[in-house]
């Protein structure tokens, strides 16, 4: 079985980039963050065309998660096709892509240790292969990430998933390009149910938990034991178990909005329900800054000072109360 998120029209409004049409609005897909979602007012449904995300918008405020019917896919044999692809597009990096990675403030050591790549428009060998339509990889015969970094998800030396990220001082893409792009598919059924840098849960007690890749690259860089999910509603049943005698703290994005629920309200919102005892860290942002996240933090600040954001952390539902009396935390 896979898993569906349905939102409700709140979360919708707080998801939402522009108005395309009376009945249509273009959004930020719940599962994936892919900024390419249509949520259709009328039909009450939403679908994300990069991450092949789907689900309906319900009247009941929140979320739910419905067990679906996900098709079964050659695991190990798409994984094969994943690890050999990592490899040929960390080969495929280019001076100025790597430029952009270490303006973005990664070293040559973490490039190489999390195998970052570059997926170029060459026909790479492993496009040949019928499976690679079914790991997502190929669309309508176009590699998906083509023109982007690619962050390998690895685990026991195998890559479980691949995302892209867009090189905006690179390359030009269309108006409304995802920044970030998951394949396309069931994620469970590609076996694609991992944290980026999953390997290092067994190794401490402690877990820093936020969202998206680039920021637990930087955070692990600087040796803090840090996971990252490639969505803010994105949570696999098996990640509660596997974290639950933990200490878990997220680090999630603070961003200034205008009367809506901030993204790290949001992610706190829907943790709390699989992790009791979780924290959060507030990363400050100073007078006219937008938007602060770990990266920037530990950039902006240096690393002493994310280390006393994390130890500040507070229990997750002291956080939410703070956050509802400043009237953002509308559920």
């Amino acid at each position: 079985m896979g898993r569906t998120v349905n939102i409700s029209l709140k979360v919708v409004e707080d998801l939402k980039i522009r108005q395309r049409r009376e009945d249509e609005i273009l959004g930020v897909c719940p599962v994936c963050s892919a900024r390419d979602c249509n949520f259709n007012t009328s039909k009450m449904v939403y679908n994300c065309w990069h991450g092949g995300c789907s689900g309906k918008i319900i009247p009941s405020a929140g979320y739910e998660v419905k067990e679906v019917k996900a098709p079964v896919l050659d695991i190990p044999k798409i994984r094969n096709l994943y690890t050999s692809l990592t490899d040929e597009f960390h080969s495929s990096l280019t001076k100025s892509v790597k430029d952009y990675l270490k303006n973005r403030g990664l070293t040559d050591d973490t490039i190489n240790k999390f195998k970052l790549g570059f997926c170029s428009t060459t026909f790479y060998e492993g496009y040949g292969d019928k499976i690679a339509e079914e790991a997502g990889i190929m669309i309508h015969n176009y590699p998906l990430l083509a023109n982007r970094v690619v962050i390998p998800y690895i685990f026991n030396n195998e890559t479980t998933d691949l995302r892209g990220r867009i090189l905006e001082s690179i390359f030009s893409y269309k108006k409304n390009t995802p920044t970030y792009l998951s394949l396309a598919g069931n994620y469970e059924s590609r076996g694609a149910v991992y944290f980026f840098n999953h390997e290092i849960i067994d190794k401490n007690s402690t877990i820093i938990l936020t969202e998206g890749e680039f920021k637990a690259l930087v955070a692990a860089q600087y040796g803090f034991p840090i996971i990252a999910t490639p969505g803010i509603m994105r949570w696999e049943k098996s990640w509660t178990a596997l974290l639950k005698d933990k200490e878990v703290i997220l680090a999630a994005d603070n961003e200034l909005v205008s009367k809506r629920r901030t993204p790290a309200y949001i992610q706190a919102k829907m943790l709390s329900k699989h992790l009791p005892n979780l924290k959060v860290a507030t990363l400050f942002r100073r007078k006219g800054e937008v938007k602060m996240d770990v990266d920037s933090y530990i950039i902006s600040r240096g690393v002493k000072s994310f280390e006393v954001a994390i130890k500040a952390a507070l229990p997750v539902n002291d956080y939410l109360e703070i956050e509802e009396r400043k009237g953002l935390g509308r559920c």
